[in-house]
């Protein structure tokens, strides 16, 4: 028994480890939130829901982004079948890839999250979160997750570890200052270690404001890079609000 469980374990860490390192739109996680009660077929807020994504699939999605709602004052509706969606693709996958993102994880979220009014679901290249409460601006703590190459650096771990704080600090710095109209909060870098080149990236969600991602970016990059990364040669933390990712090879499109 103790076995069979141990060998679970394992096939979960070699999948984690091998999302970790693919350049795909794999599925990554996804929270249902049921405090939030759930919605049932042809309801109101289904009805909703179905106008909201409709909305959405005739954005140009220049950037990336999309904050909407079915209620255009909804910061003062009492509405109880109010919707709110937010979709945030990756800095390198807008326009008709952030498009085919969005098809893809409504399908997931309907498929792992059915009748839940509040959920996320997080693919390669993009995050999508339902919502019956707003949640525009807000840094969602509870929402972070984060996956790990099972792999350790060969040899000077030290001097890695210090590359990858010194790469961290300055994309925090260039993703909350070098906003461009294409991908907004989004930074990407590469440092020489040895024969090697290190590639990270980080991004927030466009809710955010320039402090707002600063102080999530900075939490993240406190919280993890040297308990959970340490000596991994690969990693990323992912949330509703903002993310980051590092590799020793490039992970993104050019």
């Amino acid at each position: 028994m103790f076995s069979n469980i141990l060998a679970v374990v394992a096939i979960q860490l070699l999948i984690r480890s091998v999302s970790s390192q693919n350049v795909t739109n794999e599925y990554l996680n996804h929270q249902c939130n049921n405090t939030q009660g759930t919605y049932t077929r042809g309801s109101t807020f289904e009805k909703n829901l179905n106008q909201v994504i409709h909305n959405i699939s005739h954005l140009h999605l220049r950037n990336g982004y999309t904050y909407e709602s079915n209620v255009v004052a909804y910061e003062v509706s009492k509405d109880p079948n109010i919707v709110f969606v937010l979709l945030q693709c990756r800095g390198d996958s807008y326009g008709s890839k952030c498009h085919s993102c969005l098809h893809t994880a409504l399908s997931g979220l309907r498929e792992r999250c059915p009748g839940n009014r509040g959920a996320i679901i997080w693919y390669d290249q993009c995050v999508l979160e339902i919502s019956s409460i707003n949640t525009k601006g807000r840094i969602r703590y509870d929402s972070f997750f984060n996956m790990t190459n099972l792999k350790n650096v060969s040899s000077d771990a030290e001097q890695f570890k210090n590359k990858r704080k010194d790469l961290f600090n300055k994309l925090l710095v260039k993703a909350t200052k070098d906003v461009s109209e294409k991908n907004g909060w989004y930074a990407v870098g590469e440092t020489r270690i040895g024969r090697n080149k290190l590639y990270a990236m980080m991004q927030c969600a466009l809710d955010l404001t320039p402090n707002g991602c600063y102080v999530c970016l900075e939490w993240i990059t406190g919280r993890y890079d040297s308990y959970y990364f340490d000596r991994r040669q690969g990693g990323r933390v992912l949330g509703r609000s903002c993310s980051l990712r590092y590799e020793l090879y490039p992970f993104l499109r050019r």
